[in-house]
């Protein structure tokens, strides 16, 4: 099988690596200066076990330099490229490519199913934690997560891609339905996210202040609301216990704040900051808030559930992003933000 990962950030080498090193044909499409020093020593891949060098992956910039049509394209752009994205593959979609989105938030998977075909979509959540510190190298920062697969036509199982990727050492899990597992996805993506690009302030600051705990408590519980409308319950991902997050939140603050702080502290550390804001202290003028936040507003409005606390924080995130928000008057200030939320419900 031959796989091209589309956009080869983080998550795109990471897996890339992963195939590679398993045997896999794979080719990267990624930046220049990435593409360039793959081509001259590898993809690293630093793990906390050690250090990979995948010698044999192909690497290029444009399709143009594709050498042969993939099998399977994997989409690890961001979530508001994707239709950029989709027009550039157009040629390699009419090939009969199969397409699997590993991006977050909600909507990539429909986009994806009028291009390809539901029957050649498929939906991908990942749950490992990755970075990239400079081109040609890919971090992988954790031994936690994993992938959770499912596809769009329920008719077909995934059971011959999640070999592919249990082949190459990834956790893998399939799912039934691929909505139940981007919504839950997407609970793990928006505790604090928002809230932390806003205020620049790190997760562990916002869970240990009640009034935004508070906050981020009632926006969590209000996408749930839009999950449970839709049919949808959470479920596990590999490596994160989803049902657990969402029990816990369910219960008094007093209670379950000490075990979230314990647990945020293991996974990030003091300090860790969630993708939005590096997204916004980086200066982009586009988020993923709204495939986030914006996503559960968007099904909240169509299903008749309220939603003001995400709605607030789409539009700050998204203010602040396109400079029509000072971000200087909510750093580090919760009071700032609050008084948007007391305003949006009075």
């Amino acid at each position: 099988m031959h796989v091209l990962c589309f956009g080869a950030g983080a998550i795109g080498s990471l897996v890339g690596a992963r195939l590679s090193l398993g045997g896999v044909d794979v080719t990267l499409l990624g930046r220049r200066a990435h593409v360039a020093a793959i081509r001259t020593s590898g993809l690293v891949l630093e793990t906390p076990r050690g250090r990979l060098t995948a010698k044999q992956v192909d690497s290029i910039t444009s399709l143009d330099d594709l050498r042969s049509p993939p099998d399977l394209v994997l989409l690890t752009v961001k979530a508001y490229d994707t239709r950029e994205a989709l027009q550039a593959l157009r040629p390699v979609l009419q090939g009969g490519s199969s397409i699997m989105s590993l991006q977050n938030g909600i909507g990539n998977e429909d986009l994806i199913a009028i291009a390809a075909g539901p029957e050649r979509t498929l939906a991908g959540s990942i749950t490992i934690n990755a970075g990239q510190p400079r081109p040609g190298v890919v971090r992988q920062n954790t031994e936690a997560g994993g992938l959770g697969l499912a596809r769009v036509d329920r008719r077909l199982g995934p059971a011959d891609l999640v070999a592919l990727f249990r082949g190459a050492g990834i956790r893998t899990e399939p799912y039934p339905d691929y909505r139940a597992m981007k919504w839950s996805k997407l609970l793990l993506n928006i505790f604090t996210n928002a809230t932390s690009a806003i205020l620049d302030l790190s997760p562990a600051d916002i869970v240990g202040d009640p009034s935004l705990y508070g906050l981020e408590r009632e926006a969590f519980r209000e996408a749930r609301r839009v999950m449970g409308a839709l049919g949808l319950r959470p479920v596990a991902l590999p490596g994160y216990p989803v049902p657990w997050l969402a029990a816990l939140v369910a219960v008094p603050p007093w209670a379950a704040r000490p075990v979230l702080l314990r647990v945020i502290r293991r996974a990030r550390g003091e300090g860790g900051r969630p993708s939005l804001w590096h997204d916004v202290r980086r200066g982009r003028f586009q988020t993923e808030v709204d495939v986030l936040n914006g996503a559960v507003v968007r099904e909240g409005a169509r299903l008749g559930i309220a939603t003001p606390v995400n709605a607030v924080l789409t539009e700050a995130v998204e203010g602040i992003a396109a400079g029509r928000l000072d971000p200087t008057e909510f750093r580090g200030r919760p009071q700032a933000l609050l008084a948007l939320l007391d305003k949006r419900r009075k």
